[in-house]
């Protein structure tokens, strides 16, 4: 997502950095990466002024007209911000109810662009009016902790440990639940039309068909096994046909999840690739990068992925211990279960975070706003001077790596690959 800024100097800034994302990239002749666009922080804010026990920043939502800003903190809080303009980022309330860690916050969509809901370990997801600061829903899974929700017209799915709950939202009360898929903590959850994945620590990423219902056997389609547990997903191509997935050991899975589903192509189709030492590989990419410097001596952990429509691009976003982040394009192998690579960064964001950055939102013409440890919210824009394109670096050999799919006719769903 990205601010529209009514500023002229800022909205021409933008365009260049989508313009750059979009173009061929190019290698410079000695061998090094073109240097990467500067991001410049145009606001910070202070999400907590306690010096002595300071809260940090979990996650950063915005909602459809990227007007109005989400953020959850570590003391189960969260405080709503309005971003309009040149005039920057301004607090305008608190949110609280949560007792427990808060998991994920997002906001319902177009549709409805003043509801927001979180889910927590406290075993609710609970709906919120951003206009009156008030608490409009509650969804209780007794004593589960909740890990991750998503929304789908009246309904509402969360992960738990080891079950995938659903609520009818006209009613409150739940409507069903999938007790036998997962062995561990359901830590992602994600309706994508007619369509639900599952993201577990127990490796598997598993999608349902609950077109016609909740029934956990007969809307069963795959089972995706990335032998790693799975911290977060997300989806991307033109169709959304994609998934990308970060474990927890920080290692990064591209699927085609839409034809693991498809019963008529061969067993284990699907992987696209994967990279087992992601940090090692945009380190060595951030290496070769002129104007990256701030991402060094090494990337310390990865934060999300980032999808741009209009150069179908996938980006992978990564930080340093000392605040700085690299937007990386991802490069799928060109065999299927090999390798994945990565070029270098094509927009750097330093100077304004001191400790690690949970979340950044990121859109096709660049970072919005990022949220950090340091209890900080920043608000960046484009420096009109900063560098080129690169282009995605080879590191390894392409190989065939393991590929496990079950699809709906295993005889055996619930099962863990350690």
């Amino acid at each position: 997502m990205h601010t529209r800024f009514d500023d002229q100097q800022e909205e021409t800034a933008d365009q260049e950095l989508a313009r750059r994302l979009q173009q061929p990239t190019a290698v410079h002749s000695t061998g090094s990466y073109a240097p990467c666009a500067g991001l410049n922080a145009v606001n910070i804010v202070k999400t907590d002024f306690d010096s002595r026990d300071q809260c940090y920043v979990f996650d950063v939502a915005a909602c459809a007209d990227l007007t109005s800003l989400a953020v959850s903190l570590s003391n189960n809080t969260i405080k709503l911000y309005t971003a309009r303009g040149s005039s920057g980022i301004a607090f305008v309330g608190e949110l609280s109810g949560h007792t427990d860690t808060i998991s994920e916050v997002s906001f319902a969509g177009a549709e409805a662009p003043h509801a927001l809901y979180s889910s927590s370990a406290d075993g609710t997801v609970r709906g919120w009016d951003s206009r009156t600061g008030q608490q409009a829903e509650s969804f209780s899974a007794g004593h589960s902790k909740l890990w991750s929700f998503s929304l789908s017209g009246h309904h509402l799915v969360a992960g738990s440990d080891g079950q995938i709950i659903f609520w009818d939202r006209r009613t409150g009360k739940q409507c069903g639940a999938f007790t036998d898929t997962h062995a561990e903590d359901v830590t992602q959850v994600k309706f994508c039309q007619s369509r639900l994945l599952s993201g577990s620590v127990d490796g598997l990423i598993s999608v349902f068909d609950v077109a016609n219902g909740f029934d956990e056997d007969a809307g069963f389609l795959a089972a995706l096994n990335i032998d790693n547990s799975v911290s977060r997903i997300g989806l991307y191509g033109l169709q959304s046909e994609k998934l990308w997935c970060l474990s927890h050991t920080e290692t990064l899975h591209l699927w085609e999840w839409v034809a693991a589903c498809d019963e008529e192509s061969s067993g284990g189709q699907g992987m696209l690739g994967e990279d087992r030492n992601t940090r090692a590989s945009l380190t060595q990419a951030a290496s070769l990068t002129p104007g990256a410097d701030p991402l060094g001596p090494a990337l310390d952990y990865l934060i999300s992925c980032a999808y741009t429509s209009t150069s179908n691009q996938l980006m992978l976003l990564a930080g340093n211990n000392q605040g700085a982040v690299g937007c990386f394009p991802v490069a799928e192998p060109s065999c299927h279960g090999g390798v994945c690579s990565f070029g270098g960064p094509k927009a750097l964001m330093s100077g304004a975070h001191d400790s690690v950055v949970r979340s950044v939102l990121w859109s096709d013409t660049g970072a919005l706003v990022s949220g950090g440890e340091d209890a900080r919210l920043v608000q960046w824009s484009v420096q009109p001077s900063a560098g080129g394109e690169q282009k995605p670096a080879v590191h390894k050999p392409s190989q065939r790596a393991s590929s496990s799919v079950s699809r709906k006719d295993s005889t055996r769903r619930r099962q863990s690959p350690y």
